[in-house]
């Protein structure tokens, strides 16, 4: 057993000065005092004073096996590793393919995921790609779902130039096939479309909607913190009949002319209109952050994604907005935590919660430790449990 002493809890609501004792994976008591010498067995004591525990990060947007390779292979990204996630607090995360699902596979997404798994960590993964019809590993998006555990969805591009080029009865056919493998599983089954700059934006996800009956809140677009007028306006109205929608975040801010906006700008704008509780924050790390020529038609250098633009954004929210940390918490906790179907287990700190823990400085909003299922992975800012390779 672990016992955290004398921290300022946030679960993420505020719990005031708590002691949080954790064991077998669970966090099992979180009282106003738990005294070690009263516990059977042997404890380990952690003093958290002057310190913040939070949950631990739910990161739902990323490229376990790497991504890019838009410039070529050299440019192709590397496999994330463990402690890229445990040393920025992420203890859940979600693992997807991007453009290139040529030279990487859904299968090889899958033996990452359960790595991830074995390493320490809680991981999920997405079938599909950009593409449709989707690559999957059985043969069919339903069947993945049914049969694989750590499937909870399908991957989809919409109003990109490079494709997929869809109308609206393929998208209302892909999204009963996952509705309807959802519920034989018990999954959330939920599609996460990357947006592109077309000028449609997410009209046809509003025409299926509309026309087709299916559900909104099905969907998660996710890089829609842009400077267009138009998909925000799109994307919260979205937000409004029950969909999530995804900010990715940025570690540092764009510069004026940048078409980006960061996702703490974006979940201000979305308070302001009373969304915030529909807004979720990913890293897209292990993508690749291409630099193109002018005219778009070639890579002139190429960086990765990283989650640590997950604290990057919590941060600003909390120091340069003005917002309470328990409230900015929600976009990297609570909110993933209800679409990816981990409610109560993942995102919160209650008894019979996953022992997800990270322990901060709230001045500096740096993290000083990191438990994942009941095991510290990062003490004192130092990794203490690598991943295999690593």
């Amino acid at each position: 057993m672990i016992l955290i002493k004398n921290a300022e809890v946030f679960a993420p609501g505020a719990m005031g000065r708590c002691d949080i004792l954790t064991g077998g994976g669970k966090i099992l008591a979180i009282e106003k005092s738990i005294q070690a010498g009263m516990l059977p067995g042997e404890v380990e004591v952690i003093d958290a004073k002057g310190l913040a525990t939070v949950p631990g990060f739910i990161d739902g947007h990323q490229h376990f096996t790497g991504g890019g390779g838009e410039g070529g292979f050299h440019t192709r990204t590397p496999e994330m590793r463990l402690s890229m996630n445990t040393a920025n607090g992420v203890t859940t995360a979600v693992g997807l393919l991007g453009t290139d699902s040529l030279t990487r596979s859904v299968e090889s997404l899958y033996a990452k995921t359960q790595s991830f798994n074995s390493e320490g960590i809680t991981a999920f993964m997405l079938t599909g790609a950009y593409w449709y019809p989707s690559p999957t590993i059985t043969g069919s998006v339903a069947r993945d779902l049914v049969y694989l555990q750590p499937v909870i969805g399908v991957k989809l591009a919409l109003s990109d130039i490079r494709g997929p080029h869809m109308d609206a009865r393929d998208l209302a056919n892909l999204a009963s096939e996952v509705r309807v493998a959802a519920l034989v599983a018990n999954k959330p089954g939920i599609i996460t479309v990357h947006t592109g700059i077309k000028l449609v934006g997410l009209d046809l996800i509003f025409e299926i909607v509309q026309k087709h009956g299916m559900r909104a809140d099905m969907f998660v677009p996710t890089h829609i913190n842009r400077k267009n007028p138009i998909l925000t306006d799109q994307a919260l109205n979205l937000a409004r009949q029950g969909a999530v929608i995804d900010a990715t975040c940025l570690n540092s801010l764009p510069a004026e002319d940048d078409v980006h906006l960061s996702a703490a700008d974006f979940a201000v704008m979305a308070d302001n209109q009373g969304l915030f509780d529909q807004v979720s924050f990913s890293s897209d790390a292990g993508g690749s952050l291409p630099v193109w020529n002018k005219d778009k038609s070639r890579i002139v250098s190429m960086g990765i994604g990283a989650p640590d633009s997950l604290m990057f954004e919590l941060s600003r929210l909390v120091n340069q907005k003005g917002m309470r940390l328990e409230k900015a918490l929600c976009p990297l906790t609570t909110t993933p935590a209800r679409i990816y179907g981990l409610k109560g287990v993942k995102g919160e700190l209650k008894a019979g919660a996953d022992a997800d823990i990270l322990i901060l400085d709230p001045d500096k909003m740096i993290i000083q430790d990191v438990m994942a299922k009941g095991v510290i992975m990062v003490r004192n800012r130092v990794i203490e449990r690598k991943g295999y390779f690593e």
